[in-house]
């Protein structure tokens, strides 16, 4: 295709995305709009344009995906390390903090705290990970990784990197890019908005009539 062509193309599909989309606009969205739309045959939009249907079905899909992962990574992991799939998590997280107090990693993690500390109970007693006073706060400890635990961490890595690889198999290139922006951006909304979204979620359960 010529360059000229490319672009009237382009201008086509630009044209195409102010007219038919409703969302804000932005070049990220525009991109991810672009990957479908030229997709579009090949997905099937059955009950997909009631917005309520897109938002269950969403919901259900991440559900299923997650179960997928742990699914694999429990089988790679228990041939390899023995951790669990929190396990694996808490320690990688770790390792890019490089050292942390169990809350700061807890609330990093989005886990309820009595789950977190159990988790990091474990990884303690294996020799995962190790305590040391907090010279800034002394009502609590920081935590780090101990050398077996990298190593242990480093034999992971190798082994996860195939449950990464099944679970986007299927995917090309651009549509690996496109999810990965897509969960990056629903991430860090998260991140910044999760004590306002709890409050909000309070407030609408809270004028459903509970169940007699």
């Amino acid at each position: 295709m010529e360059k000229f062509e490319l672009l009237k193309l382009l201008i086509t599909k630009v044209e195409k995305y102010y007219d038919n989309e409703e969302t804000s606009k932005s070049l990220d969205a525009f991109l991810i709009w672009l990957i479908i739309d030229n997709n579009r045959d090949s997905i099937s939009f059955d009950k997909l344009h009631d917005k309520t249907d897109v938002e269950n079905n969403i919901e259900m899909l991440n559900s299923l995906l997650h179960r997928y992962a742990k699914m694999y990574s429990k089988l790679v992991l228990g041939y390899s390390t023995n951790l669990s799939l929190e396990e694996f998590s808490f320690l990688s997280r770790l390792l890019s903090l490089k050292s942390c107090t169990k809350s700061e990693l807890i609330d990093i993690m989005v886990y309820e705290k009595s789950t977190g500390l159990e988790i990091i109970k474990r990884l303690i007693k294996a020799n995962l990970i190790s305590e040391e006073s907090n010279q800034s706060d002394k009502r609590s400890k920081q935590i780090n990784l101990t050398d077996t635990g990298k190593k242990k961490l480093s034999k992971a890595f190798s082994q996860m990197k195939m449950v990464s690889i099944e679970l986007t198999s299927i995917l090309d290139i651009a549509e690996r890019s496109t999810l990965y922006h897509i969960l990056l951006k629903l991430v860090k909304y998260h991140r910044q908005h999760i004590d306002i979204n709890i409050e909000s979620l309070r407030k609408k359960c809270s004028i459903i009539t509970p169940i007699s």
